[in-house]
């Protein structure tokens, strides 16, 4: 069965113009500048990057084997509303449920189908600890990279899957002790780079300091040598401990973009959202710099990847707090320069509201579905912006995608995706290709049809009718509920997971393949994850003229 809600807008066709060959990038055709500017107001600073060589991490690796495994610690969720408030609002977003069925949702469109082509397990808790995992990774060439809090796994994308290195960060990255989380890893295809970004908090050296590690293969061998960068991104102009939280990773041409949300944690409250871009030049040999930082942002603001030369790298915030039927868009200029620059427009979107919690099957203990926030970066090709969140619909947690038109500011199309017309599904993902196909995963549980938490996976080929993803399939079902990694804020909510990750594979030049991670319920007291690839039926057709200068090795 498939579900899926046609919003009515229809597709917009732009033409982009790649700049052949011009690193530097030239301007999308017709592409106007927005006309609100804003300045950066400070500096994140490092200095040259120490070298984390290969025998060192190996080493690490051979030497946490030995010890005995980590204690599970929850990781807490910071939202920007009081927690009574945060729970009421959920409860109020449960009050009515029932979504149309999966043909009066959709109608008799043909859906596309989605095929699985790799299936295997990732980290669980018994090795990684801390819940919930956090789940994120990125496939590169060879290998699919598995970050979850505290940890780090790499596999080979080849059957049988083999696992090539399993070490905690503190190992890997050779740190300090201290309490890590959102991790973020990427593969940057056209200079063959694998960038991972953390945070860490609470150094017992450091209790009042908030650090973000920063880290960049010297190659494509997730397994070889980083440059490591360890950035003080504390702010001594907020009274009180800060807490940089919920980072979020993108890359464009020239530069790796950071976000996150900064947290004055002596009162608990939500101070602003900022970024900062680099340069890859720096950052891809190991130099100094110092990035001129945006503050008093829209949260959560998530970062583009960019697949062309467009000189505006776009990032988008689904600011329910500021405002429910827009979504604030910011062009980032000049992302690699000593002086980059941030416009900002607001895109009216459909009405949206948090969504309530995910009910599971034979307890009362509910999953924790989040705040309606962009959970991951978006995808960012031409002139258009694919981004998902999670929304309250009809009474139950439903994922929201759009396709954002960055060149009039509007959505080209939006619609809704959902397992069942009983299920709660939320923790969603996005990536779409050079020809606009998306992929997505999510998690969702079913509990009057006595479904567990899934991992599902989905998408939609740019042909397909507006506004529609299918239902997907499920590519691994949990044998049971959740009841030991409870929150902070509730008995009977569970912590699950705050994102996961979807990402293309690099080594099929058509984009019709791409790597997922996701995680499940191992036992009723511990999570599991999942790692599989899968296909869009487009194998046969010819590379996209857009693909060209990404694809010239």
């Amino acid at each position: 069965m498939t579900s899926a809600r046609i919003m009515g807008l229809a597709p917009l066709v732009t033409i982009f113009t790649l700049a052949l060959l011009g690193l530097g990038g030239s301007p999308v055709a017709g592409q106007q500048a927005p006309q609100a500017q804003i300045q950066a107001t400070q500096q994140v600073k490092a200095p040259p990057a120490q070298i984390r060589t290969s025998q060192q991490m190996a080493a690490a690796a051979v030497s946490e084997q030995a010890a005995p495994p980590l204690p599970p610690q929850p990781k807490p969720f910071l939202t920007r509303m009081d927690l009574t408030a945060y729970r009421q609002l959920k409860a109020k977003a449960a009050s009515s449920a029932g979504r149309p069925t999966a043909e009066a949702a959709s109608g008799a469109v043909l859906k596309t189908t989605i095929t699985s082509t790799a299936n295997f397990a990732g980290v669980n808790a018994a090795t990684a600890g801390h819940y919930p995992p956090d789940t994120h990774g990125a496939a590169g060439r060879d290998y699919f990279v598995e970050v979850t809090n505290t940890h780090l796994d790499i596999y080979q994308k080849a059957a049988p899957h083999a696992l090539i290195r399993s070490v905690s960060t503190e190992a890997w990255l050779g740190a300090a002790p201290g309490y890590f989380a959102n991790p973020r890893m990427l593969y940057d295809p056209v200079y063959d780079r694998w960038i991972f970004l953390v945070t860490q908090w609470r150094t017992p050296s450091a209790p009042t300091r908030q650090y973000l590690y920063l880290a960049v293969s010297l190659t494509s061998d997730p397994t070889g040598s980083f440059y490591l960068y360890t950035l003080d991104v504390s702010d001594g102009r907020v009274s009180g401990n800060t807490q940089w939280d919920y980072p979020q990773l993108g890359l464009d041409r020239n530069a790796i973009i950071i976000t996150g949300d900064l947290f004055n944690m002596n009162t608990g409250y939500y101070v602003d959202s900022r970024m900062f871009s680099v340069a890859k030049s720096l950052l891809y040999n190991g130099q100094a710099f110092n990035s001129p930082l945006f503050t008093g942002l829209d949260g959560t603001l998530a970062p583009p990847v960019v697949l062309d030369t467009n000189p505006y790298s776009f990032l988008v915030a689904a600011d329910w707090y500021v405002r429910n039927n827009y979504v604030t868009l910011y062009a980032l200029q000049g992302s690699a320069t000593s002086n980059p620059v941030l416009y900002t427009h607001y895109i009216p979107v459909p009405t949206f509201s948090i969504p309530p919690y995910a009910i599971q099957p034979g307890t009362n203990q509910m999953l924790d579905t989040l705040d309606a926030r962009f959970e991951n970066a978006s995808t960012q090709i031409g002139n258009s912006l694919f981004q998902v969140h999670t929304v309250a619909y009809s009474g139950l947690a439903t994922p929201r995608f759009y396709e954002f038109d960055t060149l009039n500011n509007r959505v080209s199309q939006s619609g809704i995706f959902y397992g069942s017309a009983t299920s709660n599904d939320f923790n969603a993902s996005i990536a779409a290709n050079r020809y606009k196909d998306v992929f997505v995963t999510w998690s969702s549980t079913d509990a009057p049809n006595n479904v567990h938490a899934q991992v599902r996976v989905g998408g939609r080929l740019h042909t397909d009718p507006p506004g529609v993803i299918s239902a997907g399939t499920p590519l691994w079902g949990s044998p049971t509920f959740l009841t030991g990694n409870p929150s902070s804020w509730d008995p009977f909510v569970q912590r699950w997971g705050d994102y996961a990750a979807v990402s293309l594979d690099p080594a099929d030049p058509k984009g019709a393949t791409a790597w997922i991670v996701n995680e499940y319920v191992l036992t009723d007291h511990s999570w599991g994850s999942r790692i599989g690839s899968v296909s869009l039926p487009a194998r046969n057709r010819a590379i996209p003229a857009v693909n060209s200068l990404l694809l010239l090795d």
